[in-house]
């Protein structure tokens, strides 16, 4: 399929500042208190870098959250390879087999939200054809707003594409490559203007320690801003806050707070694993665990069977860290995960696991902060 990438253009400079993110993930309520904590307005522009769509529970609600805020002029948003389902469908570019089998082997997915909403299954190939004419019916307004998107947005100062772009023209780009290169921030080309992309998870660029906050590629001039928000357990809502040409970063993320009650000292030489060096060859399954060679570190390892999946006909791990961060008595972590080595939490961005005592806190920026556990350990 070689299909040339549409492009757009915008003046941000018009407004008092731009707030850009990408990748929110069918994460409504992420999405909300994102624009509270920038204290988004009338005055501002909203720039979305794609995929707003599928792995979260709520895309068709932030599809029409978009929507709404979109009729006031001040949000421009590119296509992600997860918002091109319905122009894919509809194209012909998928087939209805591929879409029934799509349904049934995801759960966070727009169109089960809309078939829930119309009262019909998925089960078969017939009921998927059903869906199909009654979702272009039902959901015209959607369709139109996610097929109106370009590829490519570019401004007096950016450019802002989904996934990345090859040297050259951006009227000579190809589509699909804007929509799925994968690890953009690491290609050598230097872009005059930076160019600033989602898709692939910051994270996925660390080797050492994990650190889900944008990976800045000086020398290149990119910007990946994907904080793995709905796919990732240390997930995030990474956003830029432009005025002009100069640039802050933030993040907003709905995990719980809690207070380190006690010192602790950085780990040396610590293990990560992150997509896609999660990749492993089974040795030996022993039932409750199996033992895998990981190529990414040339050594063997025991995983539980939960901690393995398959994707495309591979096995992997699941993303792993054996970091210990380093904490002072008082800081306030977010909690990823609660496991027996301890709390796996993320202080400023970066992941690892905390040891010692601590409170759960409350925060109205983030819900269901209190999670079932002991308020002190």
């Amino acid at each position: 399929m070689d299909i040339k990438a549409t492009v757009a253009h915008a003046e941000l400079d018009r407004y008092r500042r731009a707030i850009v993110v990408s990748d929110l993930h069918g994460d409504n309520r992420g999405f909300s208190a994102m624009l509270r904590q920038t204290g988004f307005g009338e005055q501002d522009a909203l720039v979305i870098v794609g995929d707003i769509l599928e792995k979260g529970e709520e895309s068709l609600e932030l599809l029409r959250s978009v929507m709404r805020c979109a009729e006031k002029g001040n949000v421009y948003m590119t296509a992600g390879n997860n918002d091109t389902i319905f122009s894919e469908w509809y194209g012909g570019w998928v087939t209805d087999e591929e879409v029934l089998s799509y349904m049934k082997s995801h759960e966070n997915i727009i169109l089960r939200e809309m078939a829930r909403e119309l009262g019909m299954k998925w089960d078969t190939l017939d009921e998927v054809r059903a869906l199909k004419t009654a979702v272009r019916e039902r959901y015209a307004a959607e369709i139109a707003f996610l097929d109106s998107l370009p590829h490519i947005l570019e401004t007096e100062h950016f450019i802002f594409v989904h996934a990345g772009l090859k040297p050259g023209p951006l009227t000579e780009q190809d589509m699909e490559y804007c929509l799925t290169v994968k690890e953009f921030g690491v290609q050598p080309y230097r872009f005059e203007k930076p160019v600033i992309v989602g898709h692939w998870p910051a994270s996925n660029y660390c080797k050492t320690i994990v650190n889900v906050n944008p990976y800045f590629n000086r020398g290149t001039n990119v910007i990946s801003i994907d904080g793995g928000n709905s796919l990732k357990r240390w997930h995030q809502i990474n956003y830029l806050i432009l005025r002009g040409e100069t640039m802050e970063t933030g993040a907003y993320d709905d995990m719980p707070l809690l207070c380190a009650l006690e010192d602790q000292e950085a780990s040396e030489n610590p293990l990560t694993l992150e997509f896609p060096r999660t990749m492993v060859e089974v040795l030996r399954d022993d039932g409750a665990e199996s033992v895998c060679f990981v190529p990414a570190l040339g050594r063997e390892m025991t995983f539980a069977d939960g901690q393995l999946y398959s994707y495309k006909g591979k096995r992997y791990c699941f993303n792993m860290t054996d970091y210990r961060l380093p904490v002072r008595s008082g800081e306030i972590l977010s909690c990823c995960d609660v496991e027996p080595q301890g709390i796996l939490a993320k202080k400023d961005g970066i992941v690892g696991y905390y040891t010692g005592r601590y409170e759960f806190l409350q925060n109205p920026l983030k819900k269901d902060c209190i999670p079932p556990l002991p308020a002190v350990r």
